[in-house]
């Protein structure tokens, strides 16, 4: 019988967490979302601190909008050539934007531009001259591909918008843009720009995560209904992982962390693993009340056969967690600590709230009684004779499945694509291909190029030479369109001008234009090419998202032309801008991910090591939790699934996950041992007993994580689905290899 501190000591507690839980909800409405397009670059990076002063010499490179709107009878048509014009004339206007770029506007003569022209393009009043207008476009290669589709099926403005737009007036300007093209029917109607794909990101970002939380809890509540058959054992282990996670929203609110792409996977992470140690705790419970132990004894006997084991899975799960520390991303870094501080917070409050619910609040008897003899028993009890009859067929399969795994593994691939992590559904996603497929692209690409004499000129006529050879290799290897350069107004001026057929002028007729260009190098259009020193100057393009396998491949064959053509000599030559970064981004993630997931190993190991003192027990505990990820792996390889930033983190989470039943299943073993039981005995009431809880929290977890896989973010699918595949292998190692290995390390130490 309680004392009578007990039961004040327990309502104590509650009024606490009440009182907590009260603090955190009010701090829930103050929450924010946010998808920083650029927090995704690397942290410390000098490729990162490269690009922020080039972008300071020059422009940023991923503020843009492309604007394609097709016409089924033709792009040159009158009223639809003028219905572009007054498109123009409407963008211009708008609070935001810097510049239009409009085909119907390229025919204006300007000395001051970047690309001065004599003669207009299109004569838009005169329909007679259209199609002496079309074949005289349709012949020169930098028109195509950037402002007319290869197809001849639509047209492409081009609008540069201000740099450093904030959060909220990217996101005004993306909707006055789309107001501006409600004239045109949407179908026809394509764009592609860092704001739309921001504006876009945040708005699904929202949806998903509220989606997640009630898919997470009802899918949580109906596997606890169908596990305990009654509302108390569905409501009070519901109730610790709400207030966990409720509490972790409230501390990301009080630090100020906003909900993120990463972050909005938190609650069901927290709802999933949180619920493990629930699942346990609570089972423990309603079993000793089915065996009738008085209620005094029930929480001690917890503490002893419970609490230890839940502890060492607390450690392994948080060591995967933070194991994301190795990354130089801070929304990943966040991601980990913030998880976490959740999982911590779920087994504080399964300690401490869980209790003080059942022993003030205890269930009627009968209750208990209705969990169970359902077919959950028998089933365990077959598995076990399975495994007892089957050993050396249990160790055979294994190896000839991680034999086809390792074939997997050759095959996988490092990849990514900037849009990746939105779902073909998605019409930002559906434009960008648009654009890859009727146009040059609209993925960014910038070139450095610095003079390693800095007495010389970019305008020398040896240098624009080289940087016009660079833009006929980007031109042609990379299928560019967009292509601005020195070499570009060069050749436009020759040809405007001087009315040369050549694009790019002999040496001779070169003399004739260098003093103009040295006169205007402090014109602003001009200066976004050349630095004001004329020591430094870019190439700008834009092309199709071919992903960073092929990219990275295309750069260095740029990297190699540049050493085997001389270029070298004259030149420092770096490749740069937003999408290389987020390309460098996803390699250092994959490395660091694989860094991670070697410490989370280690550190787990020597865990394991220091609580078992056996060499032997350190393999049979590593083995059933590494072949799930290698049988992943493989599978990965074997379907085309890329090793990427997402799929590359989870590794090292599957990992602190799945070991949690081993280390339940082997500390159940080494109790029921020290109780005095025979071997066979201790393995048949160990395998009935945790396998039961095993299987439970397996499912929870693996309903948890399928919810994930509702979600348009591509990162966010395929770490659902490659985690439910995970855990749910190391599940059936639990169940038949783990129990092998185990009879065969007991049998051996028995024999010494």
């Amino acid at each position: 019988m309680n004392s009578p501190k007990r039961p004040l000591l327990h309502i104590l507690i509650l009024g606490c967490i009440a009182l907590i839980t009260a603090f955190f909800v009010s701090r829930l409405p103050l929450l924010g979302f946010d998808y920083d397009f650029e927090a995704l670059f690397p942290n410390e990076n000098e490729e990162l601190k490269h690009y922020e002063t080039y972008r300071q010499t020059f422009e940023y490179d991923n503020e843009f909008v492309l604007i394609a709107i097709e016409n089924k009878g033709g792009i040159f048509k009158k009223d639809f050539l003028y219905h572009i014009d007054s498109l123009y004339g409407k963008l211009k206007t708008l609070p935001g934007v810097k510049q239009v770029q409009s085909p119907t506007r390229l025919s204006q003569f300007n000395l001051g531009g970047i690309v001065p022209v004599k003669t207009p393009l299109m004569h838009l009043e005169d329909e007679e001259r259209y199609t002496e207008d079309s074949s005289r476009i349709y012949s020169d290669p930098n028109l195509i591909g950037a402002y007319f589709a290869e197809d001849a099926g639509s047209l492409c403005l081009f609008v540069k918008t201000e740099e450093g737009l904030s959060k909220t007036k990217s996101d005004a300007l993306a909707v006055k843009i789309e107001q501006c093209l409600v004239s045109f029917p949407s179908e026809k109607v394509h764009y592609a720009g860092r704001i739309f794909a921001q504006k876009v990101y945040l708005e699904q970002l929202q949806r998903e995560f509220v989606v997640f939380i009630v898919l997470a809890f009802v899918f949580v509540l109906i596997l606890l209904w169908f596990s305990f058959r009654s509302v108390y054992g569905t409501l009070v282990p519901i109730t610790v992982v709400v207030l966990s996670v409720i509490w972790t929203l409230g501390l990301m609110q009080l630090f100020g962390k906003s909900i993120d792409l990463m972050c909005s996977m938190l609650p069901t992470m927290i709802f999933v693993a949180g619920m493990s140690d629930v699942s346990h705790y609570f089972s423990a419970y309603t079993d000793e009340r089915k065996k009738g132990t008085e209620t005094s004894f029930i929480f001690l006997k917890i503490s002893k056969e419970v609490a230890y084991p839940t502890f060492l899975t607390l450690l392994t799960t948080v060591i995967g967690f933070l194991s994301l520390l190795f990354s130089s991303i801070q929304p990943v870094r966040d991601f980990g600590i913030y998880t976490s501080v959740g999982v911590s917070i779920a087994y504080l409050l399964t300690y401490s709230l869980l209790p003080a619910l059942l022993k003030l609040f205890p269930p009627v008897r009968h209750i208990i009684k209705s969990r169970t003899k359902s077919g959950t028993g028998f089933t365990m009890q077959k598995g076990i004779h399975l495994v007892f009859r089957n050993q050396k067929k249990i160790i055979f399969s294994t190896l000839l499945i991680l034999v086809i795994a390792f074939v997997g593994i050759s095959k996988l691939k490092v990849n990514n694509t900037l849009l990746e992590d939105l779902s073909d559904r998605v019409k930002i996603k559906q434009d960008f291909t648009y654009f890859d497929e009727h146009y040059s692209g609209a993925r960014p690409f910038e070139l450095d190029l610095r003079l390693k004499d800095d007495t010389k000129s970019v305008w020398d006529y040896k240098h624009v030479q080289h940087i016009h050879r660079l833009d006929s290799f980007i031109k042609k290897e990379y299928a560019a369109g967009f292509v601005l350069s020195a070499a570009h107004v060069v050749s436009s001026l020759n040809v405007q001008l001087l009315e040369s057929k050549s694009a790019f002028p002999s040496e001779e007729d070169y003399k004739t234009l260098k003093p103009l260009l040295e006169k205007s190098k402090k014109n602003k259009d001009l200066l976004k090419l050349v630095s004001e020193s004329g020591t430094q100057t870019r190439i700008s393009a834009k092309f199709r998202d071919i992903g960073s396998a092929r990219v990275n491949a295309l750069n260095e064959k740029l990297l190699s032309f540049v050493r085997s053509s001389g270029i070298e000599k004259e030149f420092t030559v770096t490749i740069t801008g937003a999408a290389h970064l987020i390309d460098r981004n996803n390699a250092y993630m994959v490395e660091n991910m694989l860094q991670g997931f070697a410490f989370s190993v280690a550190l787990i190991a020597l865990l394991t090591f220091l609580v078992h003192r056996s060499w032997r027990m350190l393999l049979v505990f590593l083995v059933p939790n590494i072949i799930p990820l290698l049988l992943v792996s493989g599978f990965m390889g074997l379907t085309g699934i890329e090793l990427k930033s997402a799929t590359a983190l989870v590794f090292s989470i599957a990992f602190g996950i799945a070991t949690d039943d081993t280390i339940h299943f082997i500390s159940r073993l080494k109790i029921e041992l020290q109780n005095g039981k025979s071997m066979l005995y201790a393995f048949k009431r160990t395998y009935l007993e945790t396998g039961k809880p095993i299987v439970l929290t397996t499912f929870i977890l693996m309903g948890g994580f399928v919810t994930l896989m509702l979600s348009d973010f591509q990162s966010i699918y395929y770490f659902g689905l490659l985690i439910c595949i995970t855990i749910f292998i190391a599940l059936l190692a639990d169940l038949f290899l783990l129990p092998v290995l185990l009879l065969f390390v007991y049998k051996n130490s028995k024999k010494t």
